[in-house]
């Protein structure tokens, strides 16, 4: 079998090089050759991409027209996608867009309008994503090419995920079941969109739902024997699992995750930290944490805020607060950096727009000055000094047009970054005041003789330390009991915070006796009866 692979993968090689050698003397050849060329490339595409990029790269782009030119950017994108690279630069797709946008009865215009769909997408611009993916599965259904409309539809469902998420789900499902219905649908594919439909159930709460698909998922991936696509099933498992409060099974399917994706994907190695933090295993949390090497902004605000939610866990509140500082350091950096990129991405555009228009100007200019040639040495002055006048007062006009709209955009830029130093401040101020809380708290366990008196405003701050810290504990028990009252709840959230009987005691000003005598009539508000019951305590701080 090797030595048949060997002289599978040697004539592949040499096919292909054949193939450029041709390419490259039909490029040479002769103006109608470009037209092969490009017809080659697009052919190779789904089965040679990197082939294609080579065969495009040997055209000389100064000899096509406009429609050529535009089949060629768009060739080149596609071949570009097929190889692993992101769409997230239009500065060649921007050509084939332009000349395809009115063009709905083009073979091409779909597959224009996913690509740059996908390319806004990439680039957080919603609504134009939203607009191009649904002009590219429509008239991919029109013109019945049912594969660009799955991947539209596949992306379109992404896009609508956080806007409308019910809507994502009917598009993911409808992606899914084209999909599955066409000849030659790869298992790893329909494993693939199967998991757009977790993603999108999960999103709009249908944790059930999404559960069902997912192992649904996970059954496909096991059929590809694609160990990467199998890890990403159990990663979307275990976000579904952590959401229902199944933290063992959560832990387990993030293990599988990473053990699949030979623990090289920091996402999924960051997801099993939270993991074992959500199953309380702090001690291998910490040991695991030690080993995750992360160097990205966005992964490293995620490290420093789990290695900040187990020392609050932990109550080592030092360390709480200096994670806590560097999880804002990075998230900081963060926004950052995505707000210079577009600064950088918006300052490129303009400038390849006015070059665009400057070329644009003198290429009209020069055909009026040798048509006027041939009416009169005298007219061609008088039009050369009027048209020169004309072009120099426009570029005026678009330079300072230009200039403006940039410095519009650099405002809204700034304001972009306030409100993000303004969220950023308002996060860090509420994780000092959980911690302060907290200290308050462990002050009232350690008390051994005062009377401790607390104020409603110190209530409400331990209602909202336990609510955070316990994993929204007054929430499910208002639920589970209707009937407790006010006072009735502030007396399970001491319980619940592990209160001893003689600090409840200086809290409510009674004896420990008084004391014991209240746990025992509370058993029967909370249902305890019998008497193989637990006692109040057990049962508060398990709940």
């Amino acid at each position: 079998m090797r030595n048949f692979a060997k002289i599978y993968n040697a004539m592949n090689n040499k096919i292909i090089i054949i193939l450029s050698v041709l390419t490259t003397f039909l490029v040479t050849g002769c103006k109608e050759t470009h037209n092969k060329a490009i017809d080659l490339a697009y052919h190779l595409t789904a089965t040679a991409p990197d082939s294609a990029l080579s065969v495009l790269n040997g055209v000389d782009q100064a000899k096509l027209g406009k429609a050529e030119m535009a089949r060629y950017a768009l060739v080149y994108t596609i071949a570009q996608d097929k190889s692993g690279q992101d769409v997230d630069n239009d500065s060649l797709l921007r050509t084939a867009y332009t000349y395809y946008n009115n063009r709905e009865q083009d073979s091409l215009y779909s597959k224009c309008e996913y690509y740059m769909g996908k390319y806004y997408m990439l680039n957080d611009s919603t609504e134009q994503a939203n607009d191009c993916l649904q002009k590219a599965a429509d008239v991919a259904e029109k013109q019945g090419d049912k594969y660009t409309q799955c991947l539209a539809l596949e992306k379109l469902s992404k896009v609508l995920g956080n806007s409308n998420p019910r809507a994502a789900v009917l598009v993911a499902r409808k992606a899914d079941r084209i999909y599955s219905g066409l000849p030659n649908a790869t298992n790893i594919n329909k494993a693939y969109f199967r998991l757009q439909v977790t993603d999108a159930l999960l999103l709009a709460d249908s944790l059930d739902l999404a559960e069902e698909e997912c192992v649904a998922a996970i059954k496909l991936t096991k059929l590809t024997g694609d160990s990467i696509c199998i890890s990403d099933a159990y990663q979307d498992m275990a976000s579904i699992l952590s959401q229902k409060k199944d933290y063992k099974g959560s832990l387990w399917c993030s293990r599988q995750s990473c053990e699949l994706s030979n623990n090289n994907d920091v996402s999924k190695l960051l997801n099993l930290a939270w993991a074992y933090l959500d199953a309380d295993s702090l001690e291998r949390c910490k040991v695991f944490m030690n080993k995750i090497k992360v160097d990205k902004p966005n992964d490293l605000y995620i490290y420093y805020y789990i290695r900040h939610l187990a020392a609050t866990k932990e109550h080592d509140y030092s360390n709480a607060v200096s994670f806590a500082d560097s999880a804002y350091h990075y998230i900081e950096e963060m926004y950052g950096n995505e707000l210079n990129d577009k600064e950088k991405y918006y300052t490129s555009l303009v400038t390849a727009q006015y070059e665009k228009g400057i070329s644009e100007e003198k290429a009209n200019l020069l055909i009026w000055v040798i048509g006027l040639i041939f009416l009169s040495a005298i007219v061609v002055v008088i039009f050369i000094v009027y048209a020169f006048r004309q072009y120099k007062l426009k570029a005026k006009r678009k330079i300072k047009y230009e200039k403006e709209r940039h410095e519009m955009e650099e405002k809204t830029h700034e304001e972009e970054l306030r409100h993000k130093e303004i969220q950023l401040s308002t996060m860090r101020s509420y994780l000092l005041k959980k911690i302060n809380i907290a200290k308050r708290i462990e002050e009232i366990r350690g008390n051994k003789k005062d009377v401790v008196v607390l104020t409603e405003e110190d209530w409400e701050e331990i209602r909202m330390f336990v609510d955070n810290v316990e994993g929204n504990f007054i929430l499910r028990l208002r639920e589970r009991f209707p009937n407790l009252s006010d006072d009735d709840v502030k007396f399970m959230i001491l319980i619940r915070l592990k209160m001893s009987s003689k600090a409840m005691g200086l809290i409510y000003n009674i004896s420990e006796k008084s004391i014991r005598q209240k746990l025992f009539v509370y058993k029967t508000k909370v249902g305890l009866e019998g008497e193989n019951s637990p006692s109040l305590r057990s049962f508060i701080e398990a709940f």
